[in-house]
């Protein structure tokens, strides 16, 4: 127990809603790292597409800290809601999580969620857009860059779209 009131580890902050940003910058003050890792959004928006930038886990940071001088300052700053605990003791977070996470960052500092997941043949859902809902048949050689071809077949007719490859997660087994 006394290791982890005076030992350095990661923790989950819970912020308030939509104050990532502000929870990150106030807690980087106080010489604590942080770490609000983020994706690239694309939505589509009338006839182009807009980027926005999201974090990967809305309403969490991390910050590697030791509770003993931090625990109340962290607690206390603006855009906490509090620190994620169990029987009142904050929860570290294993280092292998973080590194994983920053593993899948690429060169812009964004965590890569493409879908490298996604095997050829399998079915995916697409999660946002005009076709949202619909589960297809993924197809990575027909893909350019950032997009996937979606194979969709009935007993009538067969269609091949492209979709973002950021809208498509494996589709759920029933």
């Amino acid at each position: 127990m006394t290791d982890l009131w005076t030992q350095t580890h990661w923790y989950a902050i819970h912020t308030k809603p939509y104050r990532e940003e502000q929870a990150a910058s106030n807690i980087g003050r106080l010489g604590v790292d942080v770490f609000l890792p983020k994706i690239k959004k694309a939505k589509p928006a009338l006839s182009r597409r807009v980027i926005t930038f999201k974090p990967l886990f809305p309403g969490y940071i991390f910050a590697r800290f030791c509770p003993f001088p931090y625990l109340h300052s962290i607690r206390y700053a603006r855009g906490v809601n509090r620190i994620v605990c169990a029987d009142g003791l904050p929860i570290p977070v294993d280092d292998e999580i973080i590194s994983m996470i920053h593993s899948r960052m690429d060169e812009d500092g964004f965590v890569n969620l493409a879908s490298c997941e996604l095997k050829k043949s399998q079915n995916v859902l697409i999660n946002d857009g005009p076709l949202q809902g619909l589960v297809g048949i993924f197809d990575p050689d027909m893909s350019d860059g950032d997009r996937a071809a979606i194979l969709f077949t009935t007993v009538e007719y067969q269609l091949r779209i492209l979709v973002e490859k950021s809208s498509l997660t494996p589709a759920p087994v029933h």
